[in-house]
């Protein structure tokens, strides 16, 4: 990295008049920037990009980071402050790179340079040429419009509603690289196969919800790409290893937006009850961003986690579609049975360092709790952090380095989706379809995690 930024990226010595880029130049920039992968390494290609002084070296970056569009939001982000560029040979590049992929996030901006189609019917608009025509190739493609009047009508309905067609959303494809997994799959992950599957529920197969499930509907077809993700979540052995060992002090790989000098150790280590083969809770998203980082992993996405839950069929639980109390660790072998939500509420006001004696148990406690692809623990015992947003269903972006807490606290970038319910859980929260939120800097008890390899 720092051998690419003195030859082409350090700002000052191209401030000075040079030739520009060769084509051989050009080439090894190019192929140099293919091979990250790191996010924060990809974010700050990009940011030096963004303001360097030469044209030729924005472009060719952005051509560089190309294949990441679909894995970094950084990149997103480059190509459409590029969109706003002063040259035009640039702005053309970006636009086409757009519309080839079809980056939603650009279509706002292509908007604002040559105007909606519907402007344009009936005579010519400024602006004219070469980069209205580029430009409003590129928001055909977006759009997925064959011809002007495709395009009227899907300008319209974006208009009216604000959603682009669902292709312009890059939802879960992103930051997968099937062919490059581990093979095998590593004694403990399973390989989640390329495929279709369900996902969500219909409003027919709820009786009687006491939670809100209408964001879990409807019941729809998706598909994902090959994925490995753990058999079991992530211990408190393994965790608290990794949290006491120079690796976690130095936060090389730690989220670029983590704050400052955290500390990753648990905050409930001290409390007996959740003993070292237990799920490690207590963590919060940017403890087990790192601790996945350092192993080469992530957290999953919503649908990953869900897929590798439910299997291709769409089944309410890891092992069927028919509850089973002793399958699993939730409130009812907790705290007992609960007769009502103020019921559970004023059980759970109970817990204190005694109550209950038991809180989680170790990984593998129910046998039955298995999904159709081997995966364990996926309901109950612990929710499980995912690396998606509870409101817009994207990948999480946090932004709060920096900021006040009372800036962020309550702001819906910071709401992250949980799975799975935990032993603290009602019997509608632990399906494989409940879509539960919390902050995501909250280190809470309840909650644990698990990683995936794309």
């Amino acid at each position: 990295m720092s051998g690419l930024v003195d030859r082409f990226l350090a700002h000052e010595p191209w401030q000075k008049q040079r030739d520009a880029l060769t084509g051989t130049e050009r080439t090894e920039l190019r192929t140099a920037i293919t091979g990250f992968r790191h996010p924060r390494t990809v974010e700050e290609v990009c940011a030096l990009a963004a303001t360097h002084p030469r044209a030729d070296v924005r472009l060719t970056v952005l051509e560089g980071v190309e294949p990441m569009l679909a894995a970094h939001p950084a990149a997103r982000e480059f190509l459409v402050w590029l969109l706003g560029d002063d040259e035009d040979f640039v702005v053309f590049g970006a636009a086409r790179i757009a519309g080839r992929h079809r980056v939603g996030e650009a279509y706002e901006e292509l908007l604002h340079i040559t105007g909606p189609a519907e402007a344009g019917l009936f005579r010519s608009t400024k602006p004219v040429g070469i980069g209205a025509a580029v430009v409003a190739g590129a928001m055909d493609q977006i759009l997925g419009a064959e011809d002007r009047a495709q395009r009227l009508a899907l300008e319209r309905e974006h208009a009216a509603g604000g959603q682009l067609p669902p292709q312009c959303t890059l939802d879960e494809h992103w930051d997968y690289d099937p062919p490059n997994l581990p093979r095998p799959a590593p004694a403990d992950m399973v390989h989640i196969p390329a495929g279709d599957f369900v996902t969500g529920i219909g409003i027919d197969e709820v009786v009687h919800p006491l939670y809100d499930v209408d964001d879990a509907a409807p019941r729809r077809t998706r598909h994902l790409p090959d994925f490995l993700i753990d058999r079991h979540p992530v211990t408190n052995r393994q965790y608290d290893q990794w949290a006491n060992s120079a690796q976690a002090a130095d936060h090389a790989l730690c989220h670029a937006d983590e704050p400052e000098g955290k500390d990753h150790r648990r905050g409930i280590a001290g409390d007996t009850r959740f003993g070292p083969d237990h799920p490690a809770t207590g963590v919060d998203w940017f403890d087990a961003y790192a601790y996945l980082a350092h192993l080469g992993k992530r957290l999953p996405t919503e649908l990953e986690w869900e897929k590798a839950a439910r299997g291709e069929q769409g089944a309410h639980y890891p092992w069927g579609d028919t509850f089973d109390p002793d399958a699993l660790r939730w409130f009812g072998a907790s705290f007992g049975p609960a007769h009502s939500l103020e019921h559970w509420r004023e059980a759970l006001a109970t817990f204190d360092e005694h109550t209950p004696q038991v809180t989680t148990v170790p990984v593998g406690s129910h046998p039955k709790n298995v999904s159709a692809w081997g995966v364990a623990d996926l309901v109950g015992n612990c929710w499980e952090w995912t690396d998606t947003n509870f409101f817009t269903r994207d990948r999480m972006k946090p932004m709060i380095s920096g900021r006040p807490r009372t800036e962020w606290a309550t702001a819906e970038e910071t709401s992250v989706v949980i799975r799975g319910g935990a032993w603290t859980s009602m019997r509608e929260q632990v399906t494989t379809y409940f879509r539960g939120k919390d902050l995501f800097t909250d280190r809470h008890n309840e909650i644990g995690f698990r990683g995936v390899i794309r």
